[in-house]
């Protein structure tokens, strides 16, 4: 699990640093050409995007009084090349981690990484509505255990295949820049091994994973992947 972390950060880390490098290094629009330019999402150009989600709930079953809280958290990183006007393919990761805490308490990770395909729907120079499809290899694990029994503990580490839509909205300044919002569904179907307990008792097991969340981020636009 610390290893998870220490990856998601230093992931981020090293996305911002290296889009700090191109933006600067870019030559920006000129203005008089600025304004005959229809849509940011022309042929040719780059996208690279990072966005995340969060979210908390809480349970309470009122007969027993028993409580559970969960949270969850993601790191979307996507890039792709504008093959056709308006229309994006690339590649996406995403890394997740979800924590429930209650009775029975349960840790679970998941990377997330496959091929994208994206549709910006709108000509207008400003940003437009945008539809992304992408279907990926997922890993998973997770660590359950029961508050009431500390010897008790449940590992799944397994991998399989899952599916994610985003749909959003893309807003542009100054033709480079992106700020996006957006819905993202994604499901999974997963086999597991799973270790249960002190005697260490093995089994196979499939679970499926589905997710809704709220996404927001930011994303840069070039005319060069390199610079």
């Amino acid at each position: 699990m610390q290893k998870f972390k220490v990856f998601s950060k230093l992931f981020v880390l090293l996305f911002l640093a290296f889009n700090a490098t191109l933006v600067f290094s870019q030559n920006t629009v000129p203005s008089d050409t600025a304004d005959s330019i229809l849509t940011p999402f022309r042929k040719g150009r780059w996208l690279t995007s990072l966005s995340g989600s969060i979210s908390s709930t809480s349970n309470e079953l009122k007969s027993t009084k028993n409580k559970t809280i969960s949270n969850e958290f993601g790191i979307n990183l996507s890039t792709g090349n504008f093959f056709k006007e308006r229309w994006l393919i690339g590649v996406t990761f995403q890394a997740a981690r979800q924590e429930a805490r209650g009775d029975f308490e349960i840790v679970g990770e998941s990377l997330y990484i496959g091929p994208q395909i994206a549709r910006y729907f709108s000509k207008t120079k400003d940003g437009s509505l945008f539809l992304n499809v992408s279907p990926g290899f997922v890993l998973y694990r997770s660590l359950g255990s029961i508050s009431e029994t500390p010897d008790f503990d449940k590992k799944s580490d397994g991998n399989g295949f899952g599916t994610s839509f985003n749909l959003g909205y893309s807003y542009v300044i100054r033709d480079l820049i992106s700020f996006n919002i957006g819905l993202n569904l994604k499901y999974a179907w997963i086999g597991v091994d799973t270790v249960e307990g002190n005697m260490g008792t093995v089994g196979k097991d499939n679970i499926t994973l589905s997710n809704i969340s709220f996404t927001f981020g930011f994303g840069v636009i070039l005319d060069d992947f390199f610079f």
